[in-house]
């Protein structure tokens, strides 16, 4: 089987009608996956006693959305009552503005990319299954912010990933047949969803993605620039009949 190189999606994205693209949020868009981390980790083992690993992390919970992450904990070392979830994730949200509030964690070379496509008209969207409130609070204080045009969160949906319900959600949104869409996820569960909604996909595994990522998923590179879509995009405005497509 040959495996496409993620330059090869993207060109395949772009001679779609419509094109549009849409990130996962956490450890895609916002570089915060070692953050959340730490957050559950103290939480779990403040409140639950139980001492999480990277790999429970990892196996069991990424991708998943806060609620999820948290209720699996809960019921696996805690009492399983909706008031014990419903108190972490009050008192997750509140750590996490806690560490967030010094450094954005949309780094430059994610902001570029974003800004690259609204440039060119391409339209972006979030999917994530963060709680919307702390979204909001890191893309406010983001350039990348106001460039975003439509956000599905936690609460905005029935089944989390690897359902597609927030994707397909989110090209309704945009505007876009879901085969116009190009995901970024760096989970398994979210790259099966982006693929069961009928989206082209590339994963952002960094620089040692795991074995169940690189199995899942078409493409993948080590992180977001604007790099990845810069040169695709401008052989495809210079492309034979096409050029002026997608400028701005």
């Amino acid at each position: 089987m040959v495996v496409p190189s993620p330059t090869e999606v993207i060109e395949t994205w772009l001679r779609s009608e419509r094109p549009a693209v849409v990130f996962d949020f956490n450890g895609t868009l916002s570089d915060d996956e070692h953050i959340l981390f730490d957050v559950f980790r103290d939480l779990f083992g403040t409140h639950l006693g139980w001492a999480m690993t990277a790999k429970d992390y990892r196996d069991d919970l990424l991708g998943r959305s806060d609620r999820e992450i948290i209720e699996l904990a809960v019921a696996r070392h805690g009492g399983a009552t909706r008031e014990e979830v419903t108190e972490l994730l009050r008192l997750r949200q509140g750590v996490y503005k806690q560490r967030i509030a010094d450094r954005n964690p949309i780094g430059p070379s994610a902001a570029q990319l974003v800004k690259l496509l609204a440039d060119n008209q391409i339209p972006v969207g979030i999917v994530t299954g963060a709680q919307r409130e702390d979204v909001l609070a890191v893309l406010d204080d983001s350039p990348a912010g106001e460039l975003v045009s439509v956000l599905i969160a936690e609460e905005d949906v029935s089944n989390g990933k690897p359902h597609p319900e927030g994707f397909l959600a989110a090209a309704r949104m945009l505007d876009r047949s879901p085969n116009d869409v190009l995901v970024f996820e760096d989970s398994v569960p979210g790259v099966r969803a982006a693929l069961a909604a009928g989206m082209h996909c590339i994963a952002v595994g960094g620089v040692e993605p795991g074995r169940g990522l690189r199995a899942a998923a078409p493409a993948i590179v080590a992180e977001l620039s604007a790099e990845l879509v810069a040169d695709p995009l401008s052989r495809c405005r210079r492309g034979p009949g096409n050029p002026n497509r997608h400028a701005t």
